[in-house]
């Protein structure tokens, strides 16, 4: 459904005992995988997704995902996505979020930022080709405020390894938006879950991972509860996430 008065999109969802964590409630994997459905569904109704975008050897890349968290949907809820197009510039859009009950109270709310590029070079496109329609002239305002640059890692910090396999691919060949957010959720235990939910989710994604290739899983947590985490390739960056905890 689309709002044509302020340009907000928005999808219905229901969640089902299967989809929930074992907490019972919408895990975070499955909102990002939400997030990704209903901007590709809003592309699609505005002329500027998949079909649109191969005629011009264009495509969009999700460059980073930021998501404020105040409660989630439990096991049977009905939630609702809801999405706009915040800004353009010559090398991103800014795509919004909330996650709301029918009655709309917001669960939580998200901010993305894409980046369109051409498929033969696999090199920064301008996403302002698409037209009017990546310029809104009065969009709704987004509560998330942009990531904060996650820091270098401690030499010291935690760390584990994980080769990529068929499985953690998508469509283009390289390792899927959400195997990435999977891979760093799971550098904690059950324990650490049980203790603490998520309040804030930053991850920026630097550059590709592909199949059979192995990457380095890394974090520290300081003592207000927040964690600075990266997945590193021969010592070269690859994802970066923040992440604020709290009491449950």
């Amino acid at each position: 459904m689309r709002d044509n008065d302020n340009q907000i999109f928005s999808e219905q969802y229901f969640l089902t005992a299967g989809e929930c964590n074992a907490e019972g409630w919408m895990p975070l994997t499955l909102l990002v995988s939400r997030l990704i459905e209903t901007a590709t569904n809003h592309a699609n109704s505005l002329g500027i997704g998949y079909a649109r975008l191969i005629e011009l050897d264009l495509a969009w890349v999700l460059s980073r995902v930021s998501i404020e968290i105040d409660s989630l949907p439990g096991i049977n809820d009905t939630y609702v996505l809801n999405t706009w197009i915040e800004s353009t510039n010559r090398l991103f859009s800014e795509r919004c979020f909330t996650i709301t009950n029918l009655d709309g109270k917001v669960f939580a709310s998200a901010r993305t930022t894409w980046a369109a590029i051409c498929i033969t070079t696999r090199q920064a496109a301008n996403p302002g080709v698409l037209g009017e329609v990546m310029f809104p002239s009065n969009p709704p305002v987004c509560e998330v405020k942009p990531a904060k640059r996650t820091p270098v890692i401690p030499e010291n910090a935690e760390s584990d390894t994980y080769t990529f396999r068929y499985c953690d691919l998508d469509l283009n060949r390289h390792v899927n938006t959400v195997r990435y957010v999977a891979l760093i959720l799971n550098h904690w235990g059950l324990d650490w879950y049980d203790r603490y939910k998520i309040n804030r989710f930053d991850i920026a994604f630097h550059h590709e991972c592909h199949f059979s290739e192995t990457v380095s899983v890394r974090a520290v947590t300081d003592e207000s509860l927040v964690s600075a985490c990266e997945l590193s390739l021969a010592d070269r960056r690859m994802v970066s996430s923040n992440i604020i905890w709290q009491n449950r």
